[in-house]
Protein backbone atom coordinates (compact mmCIF):
# COMPACT_ATOMS: atom_id res chain seq x y z
CA UNK A 1 0.00 0.00 0.00
CA UNK A 2 1.41 3.34 -0.65
CA UNK A 3 1.02 6.66 2.04
CA UNK A 4 -0.05 9.70 0.60
CA UNK A 5 2.26 13.30 1.17
CA UNK A 6 -0.18 14.14 3.89
CA UNK A 7 -0.04 10.29 5.38
CA UNK A 8 3.94 10.87 5.64
CA UNK A 9 3.84 14.51 6.78
CA UNK A 10 1.55 12.85 9.87
CA UNK A 11 4.09 9.71 10.41
CA UNK A 12 7.13 12.34 10.37
CA UNK A 13 5.05 14.33 13.10
CA UNK A 14 4.04 11.48 15.37
CA UNK A 15 7.69 9.67 14.75
CA UNK A 16 10.07 12.11 16.32
CA UNK A 17 9.94 11.34 20.44
CA UNK A 18 9.75 14.05 22.92
CA UNK A 19 12.71 12.88 24.14
CA UNK A 20 14.67 13.40 20.80
CA UNK A 21 14.67 16.89 21.09
CA UNK A 22 16.86 17.10 24.08
CA UNK A 23 19.18 14.07 23.26
CA UNK A 24 19.77 15.07 19.41
CA UNK A 25 19.09 18.56 18.86
CA UNK A 26 20.32 18.82 15.87
CA UNK A 27 18.61 15.35 14.58
CA UNK A 28 15.31 16.97 15.59
CA UNK A 29 16.10 20.37 14.05
CA UNK A 30 16.53 18.71 10.98
CA UNK A 31 13.40 16.38 11.10
CA UNK A 32 11.53 19.18 11.89
CA UNK A 33 13.14 20.97 8.39
CA UNK A 34 12.01 18.18 6.48
CA UNK A 35 8.56 18.13 8.20
CA UNK A 36 8.15 21.89 7.47
CA UNK A 37 9.06 21.39 3.76
CA UNK A 38 6.83 18.27 3.32
CA UNK A 39 3.72 19.39 4.58
CA UNK A 40 4.58 22.53 1.59
CA UNK A 41 4.28 20.50 -0.97
CA UNK A 42 1.42 18.74 0.34
CA UNK A 43 -0.54 21.97 0.36
CA UNK A 44 -0.46 22.18 4.19
CA UNK A 45 0.91 25.47 4.73
CA UNK A 46 -0.43 25.73 8.66
CA UNK A 47 1.41 22.26 9.53
CA UNK A 48 5.11 23.90 7.27
CA UNK A 49 4.19 27.38 9.21
CA UNK A 50 4.23 25.45 12.93
CA UNK A 51 7.22 23.79 12.13
CA UNK A 52 9.21 26.74 10.81
CA UNK A 53 8.18 28.76 13.63
CA UNK A 54 9.74 26.36 16.08
CA UNK A 55 12.87 26.02 13.90
CA UNK A 56 13.24 30.05 13.78
CA UNK A 57 12.82 30.64 17.75
CA UNK A 58 16.21 28.52 18.15
CA UNK A 59 17.98 30.09 15.49
CA UNK A 60 16.47 33.37 15.39
CA UNK A 61 19.62 34.98 13.47
CA UNK A 62 19.25 32.22 10.42
CA UNK A 63 17.95 34.09 7.50
CA UNK A 64 17.22 31.75 4.96
CA UNK A 65 15.21 30.34 7.93
CA UNK A 66 13.41 33.79 8.91
CA UNK A 67 12.82 34.27 5.19
CA UNK A 68 10.39 30.82 4.57
CA UNK A 69 9.08 31.06 8.32
CA UNK A 70 7.99 34.88 6.76
CA UNK A 71 6.99 33.56 3.80
CA UNK A 72 5.15 30.47 5.09
CA UNK A 73 3.52 31.81 8.34
CA UNK A 74 1.91 34.97 5.54
CA UNK A 75 0.88 31.86 3.28
CA UNK A 76 -0.95 30.17 5.99
CA UNK A 77 -2.46 33.27 7.42
CA UNK A 78 -0.24 33.13 11.05
CA UNK A 79 0.19 37.13 11.22
CA UNK A 80 1.66 36.49 14.34
CA UNK A 81 4.51 34.23 13.19
CA UNK A 82 4.45 36.35 9.84
CA UNK A 83 5.41 39.71 12.01
CA UNK A 84 7.89 37.98 14.24
CA UNK A 85 10.27 36.30 11.29
CA UNK A 86 9.56 39.65 9.57
CA UNK A 87 11.02 41.40 12.81
CA UNK A 88 14.27 38.86 12.86
CA UNK A 89 14.79 39.64 8.73
CA UNK A 90 14.72 42.86 9.43
CA UNK A 91 17.35 42.94 12.26
CA UNK A 92 19.81 41.89 9.99
CA UNK A 93 18.53 43.61 6.99
CA UNK A 94 17.42 41.15 4.72
CA UNK A 95 13.54 41.96 4.82
CA UNK A 96 12.06 42.12 1.42
CA UNK A 97 9.98 45.14 0.34
CA UNK A 98 7.04 43.19 0.94
CA UNK A 99 7.69 42.91 4.45
CA UNK A 100 8.01 46.59 5.01
CA UNK A 101 4.19 46.26 4.14
CA UNK A 102 3.61 43.85 6.89
CA UNK A 103 4.99 45.94 9.62
CA UNK A 104 2.81 48.85 8.11
CA UNK A 105 0.01 46.38 8.49
CA UNK A 106 0.76 45.87 12.25
CA UNK A 107 1.26 49.65 12.56
CA UNK A 108 -2.38 50.27 11.06
CA UNK A 109 -3.62 47.52 13.22
CA UNK A 110 -2.23 48.79 16.48
CA UNK A 111 -3.59 52.20 15.18
CA UNK A 112 0.38 53.65 15.54
CA UNK A 113 0.05 56.64 13.05
CA UNK A 114 3.23 57.70 13.91
CA UNK A 115 4.80 54.89 13.00
CA UNK A 116 3.11 54.38 10.25
CA UNK A 117 4.25 57.59 8.27
CA UNK A 118 8.17 56.47 9.29
CA UNK A 119 6.93 53.17 7.29
CA UNK A 120 5.86 55.45 4.35
CA UNK A 121 9.20 57.22 4.09
CA UNK A 122 10.80 53.77 4.20
CA UNK A 123 8.62 52.31 1.09
CA UNK A 124 9.22 55.60 -0.15
CA UNK A 125 13.09 55.37 0.11
CA UNK A 126 13.02 51.15 -1.41
CA UNK A 127 10.53 52.64 -4.03
CA UNK A 128 9.53 48.45 -5.24
CA UNK A 129 5.92 49.58 -3.19
CA UNK A 130 6.07 53.55 -3.60
CA UNK A 131 3.36 53.75 -6.25
CA UNK A 132 1.16 53.03 -3.74
CA UNK A 133 2.43 55.70 -0.98
CA UNK A 134 -0.55 58.20 -2.03
CA UNK A 135 -3.33 56.04 -1.20
CA UNK A 136 -1.77 54.77 2.31
CA UNK A 137 -0.91 58.26 3.17
CA UNK A 138 -4.32 59.00 2.19
CA UNK A 139 -5.98 56.59 4.83
CA UNK A 140 -3.38 56.98 7.80
CA UNK A 141 -4.26 60.80 7.54
CA UNK A 142 -8.31 59.53 8.11
CA UNK A 143 -7.01 57.28 10.96
CA UNK A 144 -4.93 60.16 12.75
CA UNK A 145 -8.06 62.63 11.93
CA UNK A 146 -6.23 65.01 9.87
CA UNK A 147 -8.85 67.70 8.88
CA UNK A 148 -7.75 67.43 5.05
CA UNK A 149 -6.88 63.50 4.57
CA UNK A 150 -7.06 63.89 0.46
CA UNK A 151 -4.73 66.87 0.87
CA UNK A 152 -2.01 63.52 2.12
CA UNK A 153 -2.60 61.71 -1.43
CA UNK A 154 -1.14 64.71 -3.54
CA UNK A 155 2.52 63.99 -4.66
CA UNK A 156 4.42 66.74 -6.90
CA UNK A 157 4.75 64.48 -10.22
CA UNK A 158 2.88 61.91 -9.34
CA UNK A 159 3.64 58.65 -11.63
CA UNK A 160 0.38 57.41 -13.76
CA UNK A 161 0.62 54.10 -11.90
CA UNK A 162 -0.01 56.04 -8.53
CA UNK A 163 -2.64 58.04 -10.67
CA UNK A 164 -4.59 54.66 -11.29
CA UNK A 165 -4.73 53.26 -7.83
CA UNK A 166 -5.58 56.40 -6.45
CA UNK A 167 -8.53 57.19 -8.40
CA UNK A 168 -10.83 55.14 -6.56
CA UNK A 169 -9.62 55.48 -2.85
CA UNK A 170 -9.98 59.26 -3.40
CA UNK A 171 -14.08 58.60 -4.10
CA UNK A 172 -13.81 56.60 -0.48
CA UNK A 173 -11.31 58.73 1.61
CA UNK A 174 -13.55 62.27 0.17
CA UNK A 175 -16.73 60.06 1.56
CA UNK A 176 -15.23 59.73 4.98
CA UNK A 177 -14.20 63.34 4.64
CA UNK A 178 -17.64 64.68 3.78
CA UNK A 179 -17.08 65.09 0.56
CA UNK A 180 -19.86 63.29 0.13
CA UNK A 181 -21.30 65.21 -3.30
CA UNK A 182 -18.18 65.09 -4.85
CA UNK A 183 -17.51 61.35 -4.04
CA UNK A 184 -21.04 60.36 -5.38
CA UNK A 185 -20.63 62.72 -8.56
CA UNK A 186 -17.37 61.00 -9.48
CA UNK A 187 -18.68 57.22 -8.96
CA UNK A 188 -21.71 58.40 -11.41
CA UNK A 189 -18.77 59.09 -13.55
CA UNK A 190 -17.18 56.16 -13.62
CA UNK A 191 -20.69 54.04 -13.92
CA UNK A 192 -21.89 55.69 -16.86
CA UNK A 193 -17.57 54.93 -18.60
CA UNK A 194 -18.47 51.77 -18.03
CA UNK A 195 -15.67 51.32 -15.79
CA UNK A 196 -14.76 47.61 -15.80
CA UNK A 197 -13.50 47.80 -12.15
CA UNK A 198 -15.86 50.02 -10.71
CA UNK A 199 -17.96 47.49 -9.29
CA UNK A 200 -16.70 46.72 -5.81
CA UNK A 201 -16.21 50.30 -5.92
CA UNK A 202 -19.64 50.80 -6.42
CA UNK A 203 -20.64 48.23 -3.71
CA UNK A 204 -18.16 50.20 -0.60
CA UNK A 205 -19.73 53.49 -1.96
CA UNK A 206 -23.62 52.47 -1.73
CA UNK A 207 -22.98 50.69 1.52
CA UNK A 208 -21.35 53.85 2.84
CA UNK A 209 -24.53 56.02 1.63
CA UNK A 210 -26.62 52.98 2.86
CA UNK A 211 -25.38 53.25 6.49
CA UNK A 212 -25.59 56.81 6.61
CA UNK A 213 -29.33 56.45 5.91
CA UNK A 214 -29.83 57.78 2.49
CA UNK A 215 -31.13 53.95 0.91
CA UNK A 216 -32.45 55.89 -2.39
CA UNK A 217 -29.34 57.14 -3.30
CA UNK A 218 -27.80 53.87 -2.48
CA UNK A 219 -29.79 52.14 -4.68
CA UNK A 220 -29.26 54.35 -7.29
CA UNK A 221 -25.75 53.45 -7.63
CA UNK A 222 -26.75 49.83 -7.57
CA UNK A 223 -28.48 50.14 -10.94
CA UNK A 224 -27.71 47.00 -13.11
CA UNK A 225 -27.78 43.23 -13.93
CA UNK A 226 -24.48 42.10 -12.20
CA UNK A 227 -25.29 39.40 -9.68
CA UNK A 228 -23.49 40.99 -7.04
CA UNK A 229 -25.29 44.33 -7.66
CA UNK A 230 -28.74 42.86 -7.73
CA UNK A 231 -27.81 40.94 -4.70
CA UNK A 232 -26.66 44.20 -3.11
CA UNK A 233 -30.45 45.82 -3.76
CA UNK A 234 -32.27 42.54 -2.69
CA UNK A 235 -30.76 43.43 1.00
CA UNK A 236 -31.31 46.82 1.08
CA UNK A 237 -35.23 46.68 -0.24
CA UNK A 238 -35.71 43.72 2.34
CA UNK A 239 -34.16 46.70 4.90
CA UNK A 240 -31.08 44.83 5.76
CA UNK A 241 -27.74 46.70 6.58
CA UNK A 242 -25.36 46.91 3.46
CA UNK A 243 -21.93 45.50 4.31
CA UNK A 244 -18.53 46.08 2.87
CA UNK A 245 -18.38 50.15 3.61
CA UNK A 246 -15.19 50.78 3.19
CA UNK A 247 -14.31 53.41 5.56
CA UNK A 248 -11.15 53.07 7.67
CA UNK A 249 -7.70 52.64 6.96
CA UNK A 250 -7.64 49.03 7.58
CA UNK A 251 -10.26 48.25 5.01
CA UNK A 252 -8.48 50.85 3.16
CA UNK A 253 -5.58 49.44 2.97
CA UNK A 254 -6.82 45.85 2.24
CA UNK A 255 -8.03 47.13 -0.51
CA UNK A 256 -5.60 47.93 -1.67
CA UNK A 257 -3.20 44.94 -1.28
CA UNK A 258 -6.25 43.01 -2.76
CA UNK A 259 -6.47 44.94 -6.18
CA UNK A 260 -2.89 44.86 -6.26
CA UNK A 261 -2.53 41.42 -5.86
CA UNK A 262 -5.13 40.39 -8.63
CA UNK A 263 -3.73 42.91 -11.11
CA UNK A 264 0.05 41.20 -10.13
CA UNK A 265 -1.81 37.53 -10.65
CA UNK A 266 -2.66 38.57 -13.87
CA UNK A 267 0.62 39.49 -15.19
CA UNK A 268 1.10 35.58 -14.44
CA UNK A 269 1.62 33.39 -11.23
CA UNK A 270 3.60 35.45 -8.98
CA UNK A 271 4.01 34.53 -5.04
CA UNK A 272 3.85 37.97 -4.25
CA UNK A 273 0.26 38.40 -5.51
CA UNK A 274 -0.64 35.97 -2.65
CA UNK A 275 1.62 37.54 -0.13
CA UNK A 276 -0.40 40.54 -1.10
CA UNK A 277 -3.62 39.01 -0.77
CA UNK A 278 -2.53 37.79 2.78
CA UNK A 279 -1.61 40.77 4.52
CA UNK A 280 -5.17 42.08 2.71
CA UNK A 281 -6.83 39.52 5.08
CA UNK A 282 -4.64 40.73 7.90
CA UNK A 283 -5.45 44.32 8.47
CA UNK A 284 -9.15 43.39 7.47
CA UNK A 285 -10.13 39.82 8.28
CA UNK A 286 -13.80 40.10 7.78
CA UNK A 287 -13.08 41.88 3.98
CA UNK A 288 -14.97 39.69 1.82
CA UNK A 289 -13.25 40.69 -1.47
CA UNK A 290 -9.56 40.19 0.51
CA UNK A 291 -11.21 36.80 0.96
CA UNK A 292 -11.92 35.66 -2.51
CA UNK A 293 -8.83 36.88 -3.83
CA UNK A 294 -6.57 35.21 -1.08
CA UNK A 295 -8.56 32.12 -1.58
CA UNK A 296 -7.98 31.85 -5.17
CA UNK A 297 -4.49 32.21 -4.92
CA UNK A 298 -4.18 29.91 -2.42
CA UNK A 299 -5.51 27.57 -5.04
CA UNK A 300 -3.34 28.24 -7.73
CA UNK A 301 -0.33 27.95 -5.66
CA UNK A 302 -2.12 24.12 -4.21
CA UNK A 303 -2.59 24.88 -0.94
CA UNK A 304 -6.28 24.11 -1.77
CA UNK A 305 -8.15 22.99 1.52
CA UNK A 306 -6.53 26.61 3.04
CA UNK A 307 -8.39 28.11 0.11
CA UNK A 308 -11.75 26.11 0.82
CA UNK A 309 -11.61 26.92 4.38
CA UNK A 310 -11.17 30.90 3.84
CA UNK A 311 -14.05 30.99 1.39
CA UNK A 312 -16.40 29.49 3.13
CA UNK A 313 -15.89 31.81 5.78
CA UNK A 314 -17.92 34.43 3.04
CA UNK A 315 -22.01 34.55 4.18
CA UNK A 316 -24.66 33.78 1.85
CA UNK A 317 -26.22 37.18 2.66
CA UNK A 318 -23.06 39.16 1.51
CA UNK A 319 -23.63 40.51 -2.39
CA UNK A 320 -20.17 39.45 -3.01
CA UNK A 321 -21.34 35.80 -1.74
CA UNK A 322 -22.09 34.94 -5.97
CA UNK A 323 -18.36 35.60 -6.67
CA UNK A 324 -17.00 33.66 -4.12
CA UNK A 325 -19.25 30.63 -4.95
CA UNK A 326 -17.64 30.62 -8.31
CA UNK A 327 -14.11 30.63 -6.54
CA UNK A 328 -15.19 27.47 -4.36
CA UNK A 329 -16.62 26.16 -7.47
CA UNK A 330 -13.65 26.31 -8.83
CA UNK A 331 -11.44 25.12 -6.02
CA UNK A 332 -13.52 21.97 -5.95
CA UNK A 333 -13.13 21.33 -9.58
CA UNK A 334 -8.79 22.19 -9.39
CA UNK A 335 -9.16 19.00 -6.45
CA UNK A 336 -11.13 16.91 -8.89
CA UNK A 337 -13.61 16.73 -6.42
CA UNK A 338 -16.28 16.56 -9.46
CA UNK A 339 -18.85 15.42 -7.12
CA UNK A 340 -18.58 18.14 -4.58
CA UNK A 341 -18.98 20.45 -7.66
CA UNK A 342 -22.35 19.08 -8.92
CA UNK A 343 -23.53 19.16 -5.10
CA UNK A 344 -22.70 22.89 -4.87
CA UNK A 345 -24.17 23.73 -8.43
CA UNK A 346 -27.58 21.70 -7.96
CA UNK A 347 -27.69 23.97 -4.85
CA UNK A 348 -27.05 26.96 -6.43
CA UNK A 349 -29.78 26.26 -9.07
CA UNK A 350 -32.49 25.28 -6.62
CA UNK A 351 -32.27 28.47 -5.11
CA UNK A 352 -35.39 30.90 -6.68
CA UNK A 353 -32.38 33.81 -7.63
CA UNK A 354 -31.00 31.23 -9.62
CA UNK A 355 -29.33 32.54 -12.94
CA UNK A 356 -29.18 31.77 -16.93
CA UNK A 357 -24.88 31.35 -15.76
CA UNK A 358 -25.59 29.27 -12.71
CA UNK A 359 -27.57 26.66 -14.89
CA UNK A 360 -25.11 26.92 -17.40
CA UNK A 361 -22.27 26.06 -14.73
CA UNK A 362 -24.59 23.56 -13.79
CA UNK A 363 -24.53 22.08 -17.39
CA UNK A 364 -21.05 21.73 -17.71
CA UNK A 365 -20.25 19.88 -14.61
CA UNK A 366 -23.08 17.66 -15.48
CA UNK A 367 -21.10 17.38 -18.85
CA UNK A 368 -18.13 16.16 -17.32
CA UNK A 369 -19.65 13.69 -15.24
CA UNK A 370 -20.92 12.03 -18.91
CA UNK A 371 -24.78 13.00 -17.87
CA UNK A 372 -25.56 14.81 -21.65
CA UNK A 373 -29.21 14.40 -21.32
CA UNK A 374 -28.93 15.85 -17.46
CA UNK A 375 -26.52 18.69 -19.00
CA UNK A 376 -28.90 19.44 -21.98
CA UNK A 377 -31.80 19.81 -19.52
CA UNK A 378 -29.60 22.15 -17.45
CA UNK A 379 -28.59 24.43 -20.52
CA UNK A 380 -32.05 24.62 -21.68
CA UNK A 381 -33.25 26.39 -18.74
CA UNK A 382 -30.64 28.94 -19.03
CA UNK A 383 -31.84 28.74 -22.54
CA UNK A 384 -35.38 29.71 -21.76
CA UNK A 385 -34.41 32.39 -18.90
CA UNK A 386 -32.56 34.26 -21.22
CA UNK A 387 -35.41 34.14 -23.99
CA UNK A 388 -38.06 34.78 -21.38
CA UNK A 389 -36.08 38.35 -20.32
CA UNK A 390 -35.64 39.17 -24.22
CA UNK A 391 -31.80 38.49 -24.36
CA UNK A 392 -31.31 35.32 -26.11
CA UNK A 393 -28.23 33.74 -26.50
CA UNK A 394 -26.42 31.54 -28.98
CA UNK A 395 -23.32 30.30 -26.62
CA UNK A 396 -26.08 28.35 -24.50
CA UNK A 397 -28.05 27.53 -27.32
CA UNK A 398 -25.05 25.96 -28.42
CA UNK A 399 -24.03 23.86 -25.31
CA UNK A 400 -27.51 23.11 -25.65
CA UNK A 401 -27.05 21.53 -29.12
CA UNK A 402 -23.55 19.84 -28.46
CA UNK A 403 -24.64 17.97 -25.08
CA UNK A 404 -28.42 16.57 -27.08
CA UNK A 405 -26.21 15.46 -30.00
CA UNK A 406 -23.77 13.43 -27.39
CA UNK A 407 -27.03 12.08 -26.02
CA UNK A 408 -28.24 10.85 -29.70
CA UNK A 409 -30.69 13.35 -30.13
CA UNK A 410 -29.38 14.93 -33.24
CA UNK A 411 -32.90 16.35 -34.80
CA UNK A 412 -33.21 18.60 -31.27
CA UNK A 413 -29.85 19.64 -31.54
CA UNK A 414 -29.77 20.37 -35.02
CA UNK A 415 -32.81 22.97 -34.32
CA UNK A 416 -30.61 24.39 -31.38
CA UNK A 417 -27.61 25.14 -33.94
CA UNK A 418 -30.25 26.36 -36.49
CA UNK A 419 -31.76 28.77 -33.66
CA UNK A 420 -28.20 29.97 -32.43
CA UNK A 421 -27.01 30.50 -35.40
CA UNK A 422 -30.37 32.91 -36.20
CA UNK A 423 -29.15 34.70 -33.40
CA UNK A 424 -25.68 35.93 -34.20
CA UNK A 425 -24.88 34.58 -37.99
CA UNK A 426 -21.22 35.02 -37.74
CA UNK A 427 -20.19 32.62 -35.01
CA UNK A 428 -18.14 30.08 -37.82
CA UNK A 429 -18.08 27.89 -34.23
CA UNK A 430 -22.03 27.24 -34.51
CA UNK A 431 -21.84 26.96 -38.54
CA UNK A 432 -19.16 24.28 -38.03
CA UNK A 433 -20.76 22.13 -35.51
CA UNK A 434 -24.23 22.64 -38.02
CA UNK A 435 -22.66 21.58 -41.19
CA UNK A 436 -20.13 18.88 -39.64
CA UNK A 437 -23.35 17.51 -37.98
CA UNK A 438 -25.08 17.13 -41.09
CA UNK A 439 -22.30 15.39 -42.89
CA UNK A 440 -22.01 12.77 -40.31
CA UNK A 441 -25.38 11.69 -40.44
CA UNK A 442 -25.82 11.83 -43.94
CA UNK A 443 -28.34 14.83 -44.61
CA UNK A 444 -27.97 17.59 -47.39
CA UNK A 445 -24.82 17.58 -47.89
CA UNK A 446 -24.88 20.75 -50.30
CA UNK A 447 -26.48 22.37 -47.43
CA UNK A 448 -23.98 21.06 -45.15
CA UNK A 449 -21.21 22.63 -47.50
CA UNK A 450 -22.68 26.00 -47.46
CA UNK A 451 -22.28 26.29 -43.57
CA UNK A 452 -18.91 25.04 -43.55
CA UNK A 453 -17.44 27.13 -46.42
CA UNK A 454 -18.93 30.01 -44.47
CA UNK A 455 -17.55 29.13 -41.19
CA UNK A 456 -14.04 28.59 -42.72
CA UNK A 457 -14.65 31.93 -44.32
CA UNK A 458 -15.21 33.68 -41.20
CA UNK A 459 -12.34 31.53 -39.54
CA UNK A 460 -9.81 30.18 -41.78
CA UNK A 461 -7.32 29.35 -39.87
CA UNK A 462 -9.06 27.16 -37.20
CA UNK A 463 -7.82 23.19 -37.68
CA UNK A 464 -11.14 21.83 -36.85
CA UNK A 465 -13.42 23.67 -39.51
CA UNK A 466 -10.33 23.35 -41.98
CA UNK A 467 -10.80 19.66 -41.28
CA UNK A 468 -14.92 19.49 -41.53
CA UNK A 469 -14.09 21.50 -44.93
CA UNK A 470 -11.58 18.55 -45.88
CA UNK A 471 -14.00 15.86 -44.98
CA UNK A 472 -17.20 17.07 -47.04
CA UNK A 473 -15.15 17.91 -50.17
CA UNK A 474 -13.65 14.29 -49.86
CA UNK A 475 -17.26 12.75 -49.23
CA UNK A 476 -18.78 14.64 -52.35
CA UNK A 477 -15.33 13.22 -54.58
CA UNK A 478 -13.68 16.35 -53.99
CA UNK A 479 -10.13 15.00 -53.42
CA UNK A 480 -7.92 17.47 -54.55
CA UNK A 481 -9.79 20.22 -52.60
CA UNK A 482 -10.00 17.45 -49.56
CA UNK A 483 -6.13 16.99 -49.29
CA UNK A 484 -5.76 20.86 -49.41
CA UNK A 485 -7.88 21.62 -46.63
CA UNK A 486 -6.79 18.53 -44.58
CA UNK A 487 -2.99 19.61 -44.75
CA UNK A 488 -4.04 22.61 -43.83
CA UNK A 489 -5.65 21.42 -40.57
CA UNK A 490 -2.91 19.30 -39.63
CA UNK A 491 -0.58 22.21 -39.75
CA UNK A 492 -2.44 23.77 -37.51
CA UNK A 493 -2.89 21.14 -35.34
CA UNK A 494 -0.55 17.93 -36.03
CA UNK A 495 -1.64 15.84 -32.90
CA UNK A 496 -5.08 15.72 -33.54
CA UNK A 497 -5.86 12.23 -34.97
CA UNK A 498 -9.06 12.33 -36.70
CA UNK A 499 -7.16 14.63 -39.24
CA UNK A 500 -4.19 12.30 -39.99
CA UNK A 501 -7.34 9.85 -40.73
CA UNK A 502 -9.00 11.38 -42.88
CA UNK A 503 -6.10 12.83 -44.97
CA UNK A 504 -4.71 9.15 -44.92
CA UNK A 505 -8.37 8.23 -46.72
CA UNK A 506 -7.85 11.77 -48.74
CA UNK A 507 -4.54 10.26 -50.06
CA UNK A 508 -5.79 6.61 -50.30
CA UNK A 509 -8.70 7.39 -52.94
CA UNK A 510 -5.95 9.12 -55.42
CA UNK A 511 -3.81 6.63 -55.25
CA UNK A 512 -1.04 7.87 -52.48
CA UNK A 513 -0.79 4.77 -50.61
CA UNK A 514 2.31 5.10 -49.32
CA UNK A 515 1.61 8.82 -48.52
CA UNK A 516 -2.01 7.37 -46.89
CA UNK A 517 -0.18 4.87 -44.73
CA UNK A 518 2.26 7.48 -43.22
CA UNK A 519 -0.92 9.39 -41.95
CA UNK A 520 -3.19 6.44 -40.72
CA UNK A 521 0.48 5.33 -38.36
CA UNK A 522 0.07 9.13 -37.10
CA UNK A 523 -3.66 8.71 -36.77
CA UNK A 524 -2.97 6.04 -34.48
CA UNK A 525 -0.42 7.41 -31.73
CA UNK A 526 -3.49 9.71 -30.24
CA UNK A 527 -6.71 7.64 -31.56
CA UNK A 528 -9.65 7.09 -29.39
CA UNK A 529 -9.47 3.01 -28.25
CA UNK A 530 -12.60 2.45 -30.25
CA UNK A 531 -10.48 3.99 -33.78
CA UNK A 532 -7.44 1.79 -33.27
CA UNK A 533 -8.64 -1.31 -34.62
CA UNK A 534 -10.58 -0.05 -37.46
CA UNK A 535 -6.94 2.42 -38.83
CA UNK A 536 -4.89 -0.94 -38.07
CA UNK A 537 -7.45 -2.72 -40.18
CA UNK A 538 -6.89 0.11 -42.99
CA UNK A 539 -3.23 0.14 -42.39
CA UNK A 540 -3.47 -4.03 -42.71
CA UNK A 541 -5.52 -4.16 -46.22
CA UNK A 542 -6.11 -0.22 -47.17
CA UNK A 543 -9.29 0.76 -48.42
CA UNK A 544 -11.25 -0.82 -51.07
CA UNK A 545 -12.81 2.32 -52.35
CA UNK A 546 -13.06 5.91 -51.77
CA UNK A 547 -16.29 5.45 -50.01
CA UNK A 548 -15.78 7.30 -46.50
CA UNK A 549 -15.79 5.27 -43.09
CA UNK A 550 -17.71 7.48 -39.99
CA UNK A 551 -14.63 8.42 -37.34
CA UNK A 552 -14.87 9.11 -34.21
CA UNK A 553 -14.58 13.12 -34.01
CA UNK A 554 -15.01 15.90 -31.60
CA UNK A 555 -17.04 18.55 -32.79
CA UNK A 556 -16.12 21.32 -33.14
Amino acid sequence: MKFGPIAIVTACMTAVPVHALTIDPVAAEHRLYVQARLADASGLPEMAAQNYGRLLAEAPGDKGLALRAYRQALTAGDFKLASKAAGELDKIGALPADGTLLLLSDAVTAKDWGKARTLCDRIDKEMLFSFLLPVIRGWIAVGAGDAHPLRAMDTPGQSQLANSYARDHRILIALVAGKRDEAIKSMRDLIAQGDVRSLRLRLAVAAFVAKEGDKTTALSLLDGRAPELEAARTRLAAGKTLPGAIDDPADGLAELFTQLAVDVKSGGRSPVSLQLARLATYVAPANTGARIAAADLLSGAEYRDSALKLIDGVSPDDPLYDAARQVRTSILTAKGDKQAVLAELQRVAAQPTATPSNFADLGQILSDLNRPQDAAAAYGRAVAMNKAAGTPNWVYLFLMASTLDEAGQWPAAKAALAEANAIDPAQAIVLNYLGYGMLEHGEDLAMAQVYIERASALDPSDAAISDSLGWLYYKRGNYAGAIAALERAIVADPSEPVMHDHLGDAYWAVGRRIEARYAWRAALIHAEPGDVARINRKLADGMDSPAPTKTTSARP
